[in-house]
């Protein structure tokens, strides 16, 4: 045996000897080390992962949010506003495959992609014009440490569990009435626990450390589109727990772990998975406004922001699959936009009428034809032609016209035109002219 060995071997018989003389003089001194240990852990675990801070240099997800086997596309939200939306923002949508039987799409369960804390739930009943309930959705809102928050949105079920945990459908708070009903909770999930299932939902999430997308009137999106919850005695906690930061909002794939991210984003594409994404940032940042041009978001109204229930927001920008592709966001907020222009058969009266409400598609083109949004200019016209309803369907009819104005002393508004009177930009006489049917749009 060596002289080191030696002098190590003595050293650990000196230290254990003096452990035992410790216990025997303390013997309680072992068992209180555990239960303060034990204290400890507890403590840390009940504590608010909105309290915590971010791990450093680890993503804010470690799990799928779905089975991935379950999952045909990955629809980037950004490019389009649905009906409701106010801000375009990265969110995305899980589509599922096609059932084993059936044209229906499966059913997948929706699992945590990361150990969190469920924050709060949302109800949402969608009601008829004879007031009968059509659709049923909920949303999940979890926060996952001091500055990532998440959710799922439109859900059909959330797990019986989660809800008995919550404390029961009796505990939540109706914002408006009963077709709208929300809970703050505090329920602490593992990665990969069900919250739900869904034969499709959406994700969102906001990284509350980063910096708000750029808006040219940012005072826009300030308001609290919840705040007549009040009038409804719900908690202030249970409003800011369901509102949500759109100007923070990022891309979950973005957020995964650096493995998983190429499997998921290899996913991205359109809702039948037929149209592949093909521009890098597909699963965008964010829809910024474009200060001094016409894409980003416009406003039906000069002064209040589109949360409010009579006042709406549409979307000009690129199409976050195709980027030479554009999208007119408009969702039938055009009254010179009549269905007798959309290019079917005039028998087909429903399917022009919803047509009608669709978004139109476009592609890019060069000088003031097809310009893209971010290159328009104030107080030039500019003229849009062969556009259809969506990316697939009927061609309208017609020809748009936009401009931009900069308000000396108020907001910059956009007016847009869909003129019936030709069916190409050369039909139309120079210079082109509104016909005085155009729609005020403001940012």
């Amino acid at each position: 045996m060596s002289g080191a060995d030696y002098y190590t071997r003595l050293a650990a018989v000196l230290f254990t000897a003096l452990l035992i003389v410790a216990v025997i003089m303390n013997p309680n001194a072992g068992r209180k080390a555990v239960d303060r240990a034990a204290a400890v852990a507890a403590a840390v675990e009940t504590t608010p992962v909105s309290a915590r801070p971010c791990a450093i240099g680890e993503p804010g997800l470690a799990g799928p949010f779905a089975s991935i086997d379950d999952v045909l596309s990955i629809s980037p939200l950004g490019g389009i506003t649905a009906p409701g939306e106010v801000l375009p923002a990265p969110y995305i949508r899980i589509n599922t495959k096609r059932a084993e039987a059936g044209f229906q799409r499966r059913t997948t369960q929706a699992l945590t992609p990361a150990k969190a804390d469920i924050v709060a739930l949302e109800r949402k009943i969608e009601r008829n014009a004879e007031g009968r309930a059509i659709t049923q959705s909920w949303t999940v809102h979890f926060r996952a440490c001091e500055n990532i928050s998440f959710y799922y949105d439109r859900l059909d079920v959330v797990s019986d569990e989660i809800i008995s945990r919550a404390g029961g459908m009796e505990k939540f708070t109706e914002l408006g009435g009963p077709d709208h009903i929300a809970l703050e909770t505090q329920l602490r999930v593992q990665r990969g626990d069900v919250v739900g299932q869904a034969d499709g939902f959406d994700v969102g999430l906001h990284d509350l450390g980063s910096s708000p997308a750029t808006l040219e009137r940012p005072e826009r999106y300030s308001s609290n589109p919840y705040a007549r919850a009040a009038v409804f005695n719900a908690p202030p906690s249970l409003i800011e727990a369901i509102t949500l930061d759109t100007a923070r909002a990022r891309c979950p794939i973005n957020y995964l772990p650096k493995d998983d991210q190429p499997l998921w984003a290899a996913k991205l594409g359109d809702s039948w998975g037929i149209r592949q994404a093909k521009g890098e940032d597909a699963c965008r940042t964010a829809i910024a406004d474009k200060e001094g041009a016409a894409q980003g978001v416009w406003f039906t109204d000069a002064a209040h922001n589109a949360a409010t229930s009579k006042v709406s927001a549409v979307a000009l920008a690129a199409d976050s699959i195709d980027p030479d592709r554009l999208i007119f966001s408009l969702h039938g907020r055009l009254p010179s936009f009549s269905p007798e222009l959309v290019g079917l058969a005039p028998f087909m009266d429903a399917e022009r009428e919803a047509a009608a409400k669709d978004f139109l598609s476009f592609s890019k083109g060069e000088g003031r034809i097809n310009a893209s949004f971010a290159n328009v200019r104030d107080g030039e016209v500019y003229c849009y032609e062969k556009l259809r309803t969506n990316f697939v369907g009927p061609l309208i009819n017609g020809v748009v016209l936009l401009e931009r104005q900069s308000g000396e002393a108020g907001p910059a508004l956009l007016k847009i035109e869909v003129r019936g009177d030709a069916l190409s930009c050369i039909d139309l006489e120079e210079p082109w002219a509104f016909s005085g049917n155009e729609t005020m749009f403001y940012r």
